[in-house]
């Protein structure tokens, strides 16, 4: 019989009734493929990929050498080129595997034989795919034995297979070739070792002895940890999954107060009562989210000492489910003693830096007078001297006083006179309390009033103001007075800026929730240098003997007095704006406080 002539009917035979089925003359049993690879599995898992392999190897060998020598007792003395084909015949029929042989060549003279060809439908391949995903090694292990051990027979001599590209490696197909083993070279020693008898119980003594050093390194580390953590000055413990303590190295419980071997108690029992409510919350925000948080509280030993803590706490998970947590406890005492005293003394510093602040601006204050006062009184001595020399002049040389500059003297001394008069009222203006009296005010009709009397007051120069009001703003309770000195201060600088030829935009509205009123120039505008002092005591840019620089500081402390801010800036088409915004009615305080006393001298 030939290896072509071979059909599955005329090999097989069932006898359903005595769960018996003969295939090639000898029993045979049905297996599922799955079958074969839950075999793999547990071979795999429980012995390794090194030792399965060479089990599923030397199983497929065996396998293959007792198909060739059952073979060739029915086919006779056929050829050995047909014979040979017998077990790839043998395999398809059984459905292990479809073989195509592309190349034999037999030389029983020189003893080489080579055999080569491709597997399709593997079932093995397939099987180890299903279950480990693609290898990084062929794994046709039971196939290619059986190919090795039904050749070794039928050529006379032993043969290996090497599996040289493999589905189960990501290949299209497997493609495989048969050498002599007798011609093998050192690069073939790999495949050859598989062939060579398995000690098995060697191998199960080697994993025991690896299994007891892994045991024994583990318990040196557990006790390498265990000395560590409980040597650490720190408190370290460990939780159940409900709070209770479990695990306290050394420093724990000489800080806490327990004993060595002492009952353990819940950590919450260590903590007042607020702390402990903190501590409740804060682990089962960690248990929830599954990592580790931080708090800061404070525990109480069993004597009664309080222990600032900053705890640093992580969950243990067992699978999906909290099976405790485990911590660090770090006193922080020394850290809030570093803190406070640091608090203290930058609270020291501060009110340093302030003493140094409010002496250094009353010395630019003290300053800024002597240099108002200054020039006034130079005049005013000046004058005087220059009279007493007319007076005695005309006194000793009987010549007549000069009346007209008499005259003139007199009326220089008196206008210099008014002026320190008018700077000694704005530096009391500016330091002293002023009573504010607040009252609901139409500040439309206000502004109105106020503008047109510094248009009147103008007279005929070129000065161009141009007034916006809105018609619907509600009451503000302000001190008209003081408002409308704050009013005609600003529209007296901005005249001055455009040296009263230029164009003053007033304007009065809502500005979300509160009314702000605005002037501004078409003048030169603010430098950012002057921005940042414009507010500040005696600082002006005006020429000597124009201004005393305290005017917009005086509109400072008035509107600060009033619960408004007032603000400066440039126009974007040139000029500077003045902006003073003030609460509505709602915002301020009732009729029934009574009047505000400001402070003069306002704080920035």
């Amino acid at each position: 019989m030939q290896p072509r002539d071979m059909t599955l009917p005329d090999l097989v035979s069932f006898d359903p009734d005595h769960g018996l089925i003969s295939f090639c003359g000898r029993r045979a049993v049905l297996v599922q493929a799955d079958a074969m690879g839950a075999l793999r599995k547990e071979l795999i898992d429980t012995l390794g990929v090194d030792i399965a392999k060479v089990i599923l190897t030397r199983f497929g060998y065996s396998c293959g050498q007792s198909d060739a020598r059952h073979l060739h007792a029915l086919m006779g003395d056929d050829a050995v080129s047909e014979f040979v084909l017998a077990g790839p015949k043998l395999h398809m029929l059984e459905g292990v595997v479809c073989v195509e042989t592309h190349a034999l060549l037999i030389d029983p003279e020189t003893g080489h034989y080579d055999m080569a060809g491709v597997w399709k439908n593997s079932y093995e391949a397939e099987q180890h795919v299903r279950l480990f995903g693609v290898s990084s090694d062929p794994v046709c292990w039971t196939v290619s034995g059986y190919a090795s051990g039904f050749s070794s027979v039928a050529f006379d001599t032993p043969m290996i297979c090497i599996e040289d590209q493999c589905v189960g490696r990501g290949h299209a197909e497997c493609s495989w070739r048969l050498i002599s083993s007798d011609i093998c070279g050192p690069e073939h020693d790999e495949h050859r070792r598989l062939f060579m008898p398995l000690n098995l119980q060697q191998h199960i003594n080697l994993l025991e002895q690896k299994v007891q050093q892994r045991t024994a390194d583990l318990a040196a580390s557990e006790s390498r940890y265990r000395d560590l953590v409980d040597n650490l000055s720190e408190i370290v413990f460990s939780l159940d999954g409900n709070g209770q303590l479990v695990h306290l190295n050394r420093a724990g419980r000489r800080r806490l107060g327990l004993a060595a071997d002492g009952e353990m108690v819940p950590l919450a029992r260590l903590m007042t009562m607020p702390h402990r409510r903190r501590l409740a919350r804060f682990l089962r925000q960690v248990g929830d989210s599954g990592s580790e948080g931080r708090i800061e509280t404070a525990l109480r030993s069993l004597h009664g000492e309080e222990i600032p803590a900053q705890m640093q706490i992580s969950p243990v998970m067992d699978g999906e489910r909290l099976a405790g947590y485990r911590g660090l406890a770090i006193d922080i005492s020394q850290r809030q003693a570093r803190e406070r005293k640091l608090t203290e003394y930058a609270s020291s510093l501060e009110s340093q830096l302030a003493q140094a602040t409010r002496l250094a601006g009353l010395g630019q204050f003290a300053s800024g007078i002597a240099h108002e006062i200054n020039n006034p009184m130079g005049l005013i001595s000046a004058y005087a001297e220059d009279l007493l020399d007319t007076i005695g002049d005309g006194g000793g040389g009987g010549d007549p006083v000069d009346v007209e500059r008499l005259r003139r003297g007199l009326a220089t001394i008196q206008e210099q006179a008014y002026r320190c008069k008018y700077i000694t009222q704005n530096v009391l203006s500016f330091a002293r309390d002023q009573v504010v009296n607040l009252e609901p005010t139409n500040l439309g009709a206000l502004v109105r009033d106020k503008v047109a009397f510094f248009s009147d007051r103008a007279g005929g120069v070129a000065l161009d103001i141009r007034l916006t009001v809105n018609d619907d703003l509600p009451p503000v309770r302000t001190d008209p007075s003081l408002i409308g000195q704050v009013l005609l201060n600003l529209l007296k600088n901005a005249a001055e800026a455009t040296e009263s030829n230029g164009r003053l935009m007033v304007s009065l509205g809502r500005f979300r929730s509160r009314i702000r009123l605005e002037v501004a120039d078409d003048g030169p505008g603010l430098a950012p240098e002057i921005m940042e002092k414009v507010f500040d005591p005696f600082f002006t840019t005006k020429e000597p003997d124009r201004g005393t620089g305290l005017g917009l500081s005086i509109c400072y402390g008035i509107v600060r007095s009033l619960g408004g801010t007032i603000t400066c800036g440039n126009r974007p088409a040139g000029g500077a704006w003045f902006r003073v915004s003030l609460p509505m009615v709602s915002e301020g305080p009732t009729a029934s406080e009574g009047p505000i006393v400001s402070e003069g001298s306002v704080e920035r």
